[in-house]
């Protein structure tokens, strides 16, 4: 290289490791910006990245709320509607010990945060490999477990104690998202547990699940109607939990809470595709589900060379999102359907006598008497709610907004359309409103009340804050008057018939080693 191509050279290097560092800061800049404008969906849905669409900061739809707050069946002359956009203090965060930081940091699945059910882990156990729980997934060396109360595999995890995890989600001393509430209920307290799955936990970056919401209602009631009563509800939904889980939940976490009333809301983590499609009837042949590639599907744009940047940068996502374009999502073409229940079945018209015959519900129902029957037997009283979804015939969704509502109904439901479920998800629910009539257990309709309104929903089945908003507000005003007939009638609020200072079924958290786990293989 000659002297002048070195002095050439020479000199472009600082302009090239100048250019670099502005580069550098100024992608910098942008990526703290729209680090904090994650929270804030302000000027349009598409500065919200699909893979965090979730925030702490809610969007307020003044249109929605007004149509929402309208519905006959939510107008009552005895609430403030002002109340419905108040808020509860969040709980206070609560460290995550040392032992539960390393799995987090190590990059394991956050399931493994977890308290598993021993009973499970040992019939599941794979002596040197581990629990045969997600194949793929990189294994710790310990597991946090818990002894079931009763030689069952049920529940088969709770959450863990006294920590604030990762994602968000603040759990107490007990294992239920939310503040500490004490063992023993207070005098002249009337005590709520809604019972669940995800939808009642709800998603863990909201600050506040519909049950706390619910609760906080509830006391602005009283603060204005019943001076001297008080109302504490606890969130004791658990994600994943099945009927089968939530009996255990409600009999050995739940009642030991001298609780007064056990509000039930679930009703999709039995309604799979199998359940689904036992009663569609398609027509030809199943073709494959359509490619969910490009700019409606993050795994796409998270392959390849992109792969990094796409994962660790909020500015990359929001870039990604930006270009998914304006045109709405509508639902793909299927193959012709028909939804078809065992002969002789009238779906406007529940038999009780068939139910084993629909969905999942052989299961879901027993387990519902057996819910109803401990509640009875300890003083409380079940309340059953029908269960939303998000789905119709026609709709239409945002491409970024709607995209986790549309990957769901088209790709874990393929083939069955819109249309066919929509009607499966309705019976679901009338033979809920049935089993409830039959048996004398109030029945909340709060799907009916709950708008069919993408910015409500995170997927098909999980809510926004305004989401648990509308169904916390759904709920409390649909429950009122049986509270306040109770009230009139004394038979609420009731003292506390077995007082203890420590829940009886939740001893500390134990961790159990892979080692010990192989030691009785």
């Amino acid at each position: 290289m000659g002297d002048t191509a070195k002095k050439r050279r020479g000199r472009m290097l600082p302009k090239v490791a100048l250019t670099v560092a502005v580069a550098t800061v100024m992608l910098g800049l942008l990526e703290v910006v729209v680090r904090r404008l994650d929270g804030y969906q302000v000027w349009t849905a598409r500065l919200t990245p699909v893979a965090d669409r979730m925030s702490q900061m809610e969007e307020v739809a003044p249109d929605l709320v007004e149509g929402f707050m309208a519905q006959p069946a939510l107008r009552r002359g005895d609430v403030d509607g002002a109340w419905m956009l108040s808020s509860p203090e969040p709980p206070q965060r609560r460290p995550l010990p040392p032992e539960m930081q390393r799995v987090f940091d190590a990059g394991l699945h956050p399931m493994f945060l977890w308290q598993w059910n021993e009973a499970l882990l040992q019939s599941v156990w794979v002596k040197g490999a581990g629990p045969a729980v997600g194949e793929a997934l990189q294994k710790p060396d310990g597991y946090y477990v818990f002894a079931p109360v009763e030689p069952t595999v049920f529940p088969r995890y709770r959450f863990p104690l006294s920590v604030t995890l990762p994602s968000g989600v603040t759990l107490n001393s007990i294992g239920f998202r939310g503040a500490d509430v004490a063992v023993d209920k207070p005098a002249a307290t009337v005590r709520i547990a809604c019972v669940g799955a995800s939808t009642t936990v709800d998603d863990h970056q909201v600050l506040h699940s519909y049950p706390e919401l619910l609760g906080h209602y509830l006391r602005c009631w009283a603060s204005a109607h019943r001076p001297g009563v008080n109302f504490e509800v606890i969130n004791a939904g658990c994600e994943g939990y099945s009927s089968t889980d939530i009996v255990q939940n409600v009999r050995h976490y739940v009642l030991p809470l001298e609780v007064d009333y056990v509000v039930y809301y679930e009703g999709a983590n039995q309604l799979h595709k199998t359940q689904v499609l036992q009663h569609v009837t398609i027509d030809g042949e199943v073709p494959p589900p359509p490619p969910m590639a490009g700019f409606l599907d993050p795994e796409a744009a998270a392959t390849g060379e992109n792969q990094w940047l796409y994962q660790r940068s909020a500015a990359a996502r929001r870039l990604h999102t930006v270009f998914a374009g304006s045109s709405p999502a509508v639902e793909p073409s299927k193959p012709p359907q028909r939804v078809t229940l065992p002969e002789g079945i009238d779906e406007q018209r529940p038999d009780l006598a068939r139910a084993a015959e629909i969905l999942e519900l052989k299961t879901i129902l027993p387990d519902l008497d057996a819910i109803r029957s401990d509640c009875a037997a300890a003083g409380a009283q079940l309340v059953l709610c029908s269960y939303k979804w998000l789905v119709y015939d026609g709709l239409a969704l945002d491409p970024v907004r709607g995209e986790e509502v549309f990957r769901q109904l088209n790709r874990a439901f393929w083939p069955a359309s819109y249309a066919s479920m929509r009607r499966l998800v309705d019976v679901q629910n009338r033979w809920f409103a049935a089993w409830a009539a039959a048996r004398q257990v109030p029945f909340l309709d709060v799907a009916a009340c709950m708008p069919d309104d993408q910015r409500l929903h995170t997927d098909a089945i999980h809510k926004t804050q305004l989401g648990s908003r509308c169904h916390a507000w759904s709920t409390f005003c649909l429950l009122l008057p049986r509270l306040i007939a109770d009230l009139d009638a004394g038979a609420v609020p009731t003292p506390d018939g077995q007082p203890s200072a420590r829940h009886p079924n939740v001893p500390p958290m134990r961790r159990k080693t892979a080692a010990e786990f192989d030691a009785e293989k």
